[in-house]
């Protein structure tokens, strides 16, 4: 059977909506449902006929897919997916544009996510992103590790520096300035010197600061990432706004700053300016 003819027979066997038409796949889906009441219900019954099996490390993933791809097609390639895994996998649901599969046993974590994206490329389901998250089967609910492998995969979408493919676990700061990008108060209330760089809109002035930071202030490591010589760093840096000197003197102000500039980039890349 050819690669359409499985495609095929997938989309046959999914109703008119775009819907699971199993009950286990039915069940699964319920999993990322947003009553609680009705994902702790479906999850009890998928651990009762071992659809999901929490004895070992479950990781969580959510696969963003590219926005021309209908709802259908995300449903056929997250039962491939499943079924082709080099590791044991179950395809939980597709929701948001994303798909939701998880995976069970120590296989290695990059090689199936690599394994994923040139899987998903050859279903003709190109990947924007991909993220993951460890799931806690204690919490008996699979929604919160689902929601946290989303944001892995929204922030790996969003920086090019994160791609291809991220877990929740690896990202500290990021997630936090995630969760307040969208509500963060004014720049200028959480640090007037990232504000300044911002106003002044020198490109040079802001990567200079964000390298320097980004390397803990040691100077050769940051020359070496902005390929310039020691003096043309500290010329920079003696020139920059009176109020971003002041920040790199102090060390909770230097602290907002260099998470200010991360803010401001996140916000940037997503659109939430």
């Amino acid at each position: 059977m050819t690669l359409q003819d499985l495609v095929a027979h997938d989309l046959l066997s999914t109703d008119a909506a775009g819907e699971p038409s199993s009950g286990r796949e039915l069940t699964l889906a319920r999993l990322l449902h947003r009553d609680r009441a009705v994902r702790r219900a479906a999850y009890s019954e998928a651990l009762a006929r071992r659809w999901i099996d929490t004895t070992g490390r479950t990781v969580v993933r959510a696969l963003l897919v590219a926005p021309q791809v209908g709802a259908e097609r995300r449903l056929v390639a997250g039962r491939r997916l499943a079924a082709a895994a080099p590791s044991h996998t179950t395809f939980i649901g597709d929701l948001d544009g994303a798909i939701y599969l998880a995976t069970r046993d120590s296989f290695d974590e990059k090689v199936l996510d690599e394994w994923m994206r040139a899987e998903s490329l050859r279903l003709g389901v190109p990947l924007r992103a991909l993220g993951s998250a460890e799931h806690r089967g204690a919490s008996g609910d699979l929604l919160e590790s689902a929601e946290q492998a989303r944001v892995a995969a929204d922030l790996t979408a969003a920086l090019p520096e994160l791609q291809p493919a991220q877990n929740i676990d690896a990202l500290g700061g990021w997630v936090l300035l995630h969760a307040v990008a969208a509500d963060a108060p004014r720049l200028a209330d959480i640090s007037p010197a990232a504000e300044a760089l911002a106003r002044s809109g020198d490109a040079v002035q802001r990567e200079t600061i964000e390298t320097y930071l980004d390397a803990g202030g040691r100077t050769s490591v940051a020359c070496a990432r902005l390929h310039i010589h020691r003096t043309t760093l500290y010329y920079r840096l003696d020139n920059m706004p009176a109020l971003v000197r002041e920040a790199l003197a102090d060390g909770l102000k230097r602290s907002t700053l260099h998470l200010s500039l991360k803010l401001m980039r996140l916000r940037e890349a997503t659109g939430a300016v």
